[in-house]
């Protein structure tokens, strides 16, 4: 129970770099803002290297792309494979799918009608490994 604090303020600090315009609201408690799709892929993409760093060598790339009402992330990295990444989503998957209701959630507020966040987790040759996809 100690842990869920310090996992639910590292979220805040992941969102904070995805999502443009969010920070703290009253008391503390992190608010989300509104953000197009593109918004977000071009707040992800000009923190990519930040990114990178904080997964203490797992990701080599990280790129963003977005259509319509979708964002398309892909994280690159040559130590992930099948079990590894079925590793971390069980040992984080619930913080992952977190940050990607923030994400959804920011969308919305923006008035995007039925926002997507697709996260590919690829190989360093560009094999997609897991697709997580996420829809409001």
């Amino acid at each position: 129970m100690i842990g869920r604090p310090v996992i639910s303020s590292q979220t805040d600090n992941i969102v904070a770099q995805l999502l443009p315009n969010s920070g703290n609201g009253t008391n503390g408690v992190s608010q989300i803002m509104t953000a197009t799709p593109s918004a977000i892929a071009t707040k992800l993409n000009e923190n990519a290297d930040v990114i990178k760093s904080q997964s203490q060598g797992m990701i080599s790339s990280a790129k963003a792309t977005s259509t319509g009402s979708k964002v398309t992330y892909t994280l690159e990295s040559s130590k992930l494979n099948k079990a590894t990444v079925g590793a971390l989503l069980l040992a984080s998957g619930d913080q992952v799918e977190e940050v990607a209701d923030k994400v959804l959630d920011s969308m919305k507020k923006a008035g995007v009608a039925q926002p997507k966040l697709q996260v590919d987790l690829t190989d360093d040759k560009g094999n997609v490994i897991k697709t997580l996809n996420y829809s409001a």
